[in-house]
């Protein structure tokens, strides 16, 4: 038997009100500040928040760490997020709603060519410190150094 409406809202929100953590430092899903957000996850949320009859309430952050840090301590209802399997031990994961594919930046000149050249000693990759970048890179390198920023 299928979920009501209403069983799904109090199941997701049991506040009454569905509270978005959105993380504006991708600007591929959000934009503009904390005190007027914009972006396809700020669209989401309140769309989510409209087909259930909840208010939605959002909470920005600069970065989906601290967004998904949000989740877990329960301050946040959903949130919007890269699929990690370091993240699936505290929250589920809805299907994809939007693919970004990550790339290597290097010098037009650099030995480094393919992805397949990266994992090697000697090669430094900076990365956003718990990003979905920094998860997967930490997941699957074993030569070359993680160099984690803010």
């Amino acid at each position: 038997m299928a979920a009501t409406l209403q069983e799904i809202a109090s199941d997701l929100a049991p506040t009454g009100v569905l509270r978005a953590s959105i993380s504006l430092g991708n600007p591929v899903l959000a934009q503009g500040t904390a005190a007027d957000p914009s972006g396809v996850t700020v669209d989401l949320a309140r769309e989510i928040g409209r087909r259930l009859g909840l208010p939605v309430e959002l909470s920005c952050f600069d970065a989906a760490r601290r967004s998904y840090e949000a989740m877990v301590a329960g301050d946040a209802d959903i949130c919007f997020l890269a699929i990690e399997p370091a993240r699936e031990a505290e929250v589920a994961f809805t299907p994809a709603y939007v693919v970004i594919e990550g790339v290597f930046a290097v010098l037009t000149d650099s030995l480094v060519q393919a992805p397949a050249d990266v994992d090697r000693p000697g090669v430094r990759i900076g990365v956003k410190r718990g990003s979905a970048y920094d998860l997967y890179l930490t997941r699957t390198l074993r030569h070359a150094e993680i160099v984690r920023g803010e």
